[in-house]
C-alpha cells in the first residue's frame, strides 16, 4: 500500500510539473504568436540615417493654401523657428540665418492627419505615414500603454508623426478570441460598469486623450459615457448592436470612428440586416435616402464628429472577390511582414488568411450575391457620407490603416481620392484632413498661420484643382523638421529593406504594377 501510495505521489508530481511546463510553453507561444501578428519581430528602422533640416528654414516664392483653406495664396514666404511658424505673407528680406527652400511653382499645405490607425507594434508604419506628407495620427488602441510611449518620444522630437491615443478599444463581448486579446493587452474586456468606470479614472491618470467603445453593451457604455464627462477625457469610437441612435445622442460621445456605424445604426433601424441582403436592398437605400438628412442634421447639432474611413468598403470587396489582384495594386512591400502574414490568433492578409476572402464565392450564384452585398453597403456608405458634407457635418479624415488591405501612409491619399470620387469638393476634403482633424485633437496645428506648430507638406501641384495631387510630394515638415523627396524615398527604401529582412512567405508574385 505504501508503494502504490508513494507511486501515485510520485506520479502526481510528475504530472504537476508537466501540466506546468505545458502551460509555460503554451503561454511562450502565444506570446511568441502575439509578437509575430503584432509586427514586433520586424527589425526597426534606424532614423538616424535620415537627414532633416531644422531651426530657422524660410519657405519663399511658394503658393500657399490660405487659412480659410478656400483658395492658394501666391508668392507667399514662409518662416519657421524651429517648430513653430512665425511668419507668413509676402515676400520679405530673409536673415542670413535662415536655410531657404526655393517653393517657386510649388504648393503648402497643413501636415495630413489621419483620425484612424492600427499600427499593432510596428513603429516602421510611422514613417510610412511621414513619407507620404501625414505629420498626425490617431491610433484607435492603447495596448497597455505603448503608444503613449511612442507619443512621448514623438514630443521629445523623434522622427515620426504626433500621436493622439485612445484607450481601448472597450469590448463587452465573451468569445474566445475576445478573451485572448483581453489577455494580451489590444482589445480589454469590460463587463463590470464598476470596474469600467474605475478603469477609466486610471486611463485618464495614464493620459490618454480619449475613450475608444468598441463592443460594449449598452450598461457599460453609459458606464463610460459617464465617466467621460466625470473625467473630461473624450469619448470616441464604435456603436454596437446594443446601442441606437438615440444613445448616441444622450451620450457623451463627441465623435463616430466610422461613417459605416452610422449606417449600420439605420440598418438596425430598418430591421436587421437579415432584411437587407439580399433580397430588400432598394428598400434600405430607399429608407436610408429618407432618412439621411435629418440625421445628418441632428449630428451636426450635436457637434458630433465623423470620422470617415470610407475606402475600407469597396478594398474589402476586392479582396473578397479577387484577392491576388487587388494585392498587386497596392504597396505590399511596406506592409509588416507580421502583420502581413498573421498567425493563428489574427488573420493576415494573404490568400488563405485574409479575413475578407471567401474561397467559396467562385460560383456564378455566390459572386453575385457578393457583388450585391458589397455594392449595397458602400452605397449605403456613400450616400451617409455626402449627406453629412451636404449638412455640414463636421468629418474628420481617417482610414483603419493598419487593417487588411489598407497600407499606413498611402491609404490616406486613397481615402482622400474617394471622397472626391463620390463627389466632395477638394476644400471640404482638406479641411477634414488637416484643419477638422487638428481640432478633434485639439492639436496647434491644421493651419498655416503664425505661432501654428510647423507640420507641413509642399506639392508639386494644386490640391484645390485635384486632391489626387496630394501624392505628389516635394517635401514634408514635421514640428520644424524638414525631409525633401530623396529622404522620403530613402524612408520608404529602408522600410522595405527592413521587412525584406523578416520575412517567412516571399510576396514577389504580388509586385508586378
Amino acid at each position: 500500500m505504501k508503494k502504490v501510495l508513494s507511486f501515485f505521489k510520485w506520479f502526481l508530481g510528475i504530472a504537476f510539473v508537466l501540466i506546468i511546463l505545458l502551460a509555460g510553453l503554451a503561454w511562450w507561444y502565444i506570446k511568441s504568436e502575439e509578437k509575430q501578428l503584432s509586427g514586433e519581430n520586424t527589425a526597426l528602422v534606424d532614423t538616424s540615417q535620415f537627414t532633416t533640416q531644422f531651426g530657422k528654414i524660410a519657405i519663399t516664392n511658394i503658393g500657399v493654401l490660405s487659412a480659410d483653406q478656400d483658395s492658394i495664396l501666391p508668392n507667399r514666404t514662409v518662416l519657421i523657428n524651429n517648430e513653430l511658424i512665425e511668419y507668413v505673407g509676402e515676400s520679405k528680406s530673409i536673415p542670413n540665418s535662415y536655410n531657404i527652400i526655393d517653393g517657386q511653382g510649388k504648393y503648402l499645405i497643413p501636415g495630413l492627419i489621419d483620425t484612424h490607425i492600427h499600427p499593432y507594434r510596428s513603429k516602421n508604419d510611422l514613417l510610412l505615414f511621414l513619407a507620404n506628407g501625414v505629420t498626425q495620427v490617431a491610433t484607435m488602441s492603447s495596448w497597455r500603454g505603448l503608444y503613449l510611449e511612442w507619443r512621448d518620444e514623438a514630443k521629445k522630437g523623434a522622427l515620426m508623426p504626433q500621436i493622439f491615443v485612445a484607450a481601448g478599444p472597450m469590448n463587452s463581448a465573451s468569445d474566445f478570441r475576445s478573451k485572448v486579446y483581453g489577455l494580451l493587452g489590444p482589445i480589454p474586456i469590460f463587463n463590470d460598469t464598476v470596474i469600467t468606470k474605475k478603469t477609466i479614472a486610471e486611463f485618464k491618470k495614464s493620459g490618454y486623450d480619449a475613450l475608444k467603445a468598441y463592443s460594449l453593451d449598452r450598461d457599460n457604455y453609459f458606464a463610460v459615457s459617464q465617466a467621460s464627462k466625470k473625467y473630461n477625457i473624450p469619448m470616441v469610437g464604435h456603436l454596437t448592436p446594443a446601442v441606437t441612435l438615440e444613445d448616441l445622442f444622450n451620450s457623451n460621445q463627441s465623435q463616430v470612428a466610422h461613417v459605416e456605424e452610422i449606417t449600420k445604426a439605420m440598418e438596425r433601424e430598418f430591421g436587421g440586416r437579415s432584411k437587407i441582403y439580399y433580397n430588400n436592398t432598394e428598400d434600405y437605400i430607399s429608407f436610408l435616402k429618407q432618412h439621411a438628412d435629418s440625421l445628418a442634421k441632428r449630428i451636426k447639432d450635436k457637434n458630433i464628429t465623423i470620422s470617415t474611413t470610407v475606402n475600407v468598403y469597396p478594398r474589402a470587396k476586392q479582396q473578397d472577390l479577387d484577392l491576388p489582384s487587388y494585392l498587386k495594386s497596392i504597396q505590399l512591400e511596406y506592409v509588416n511582414p507580421g502583420i502581413l502574414e498573421g498567425s493563428i490568433f489574427n488573420p493576415g492578409w494573404l490568400p488563405g488568411s485574409n479575413r475578407y476572402e471567401d474561397t467559396q464565392n467562385t460560383d456564378p450564384e455566390g459572386i453575385k450575391k457578393a457583388e450585391i452585398y458589397w455594392n449595397t453597403y458602400i452605397e449605403a456608405v456613400n450616400i451617409m457620407t455626402l449627406s453629412f458634407a451636404r449638412n455640414g457635418v463636421t468629418l474628420s479624415v481617417g482610414t483603419d490603416a493598419g487593417n487588411p488591405g489598407i497600407v499606413p501612409g498611402f491609404s490616406l491619399h486613397d481615402e482622400l481620392e474617394h471622397l472626391a470620387d463620390i463627389g466632395i469638393n477638394p476644400k471640404y476634403i482638406l479641411d477634414a484632413a488637416t484643419k477638422n482633424s487638428a481640432d478633434w485633437m485639439g492639436s496647434n496645428t491644421g493651419i498655416i498661420q503664425k505661432e501654428r506648430a510647423a507640420n507641413l507638406v509642399i506639392l508639386n501641384a494644386n490640391p484645390l484643382e485635384n486632391i489626387s495631387n496630394t501624392r505628389n510630394i516635394f517635401g514634408v515638415m514635421i514640428r520644424g523638421k524638414y525631409l525633401d523627396k530623396n529622404q522620403l524615398d530613402e524612408i520608404l527604401k529602408s522600410v522595405s529593406e527592413a521587412n525584406n529582412q523578416s520575412r517567412k512567405i516571399g510576396i514577389e508574385e504580388y509586385l508586378s504594377r
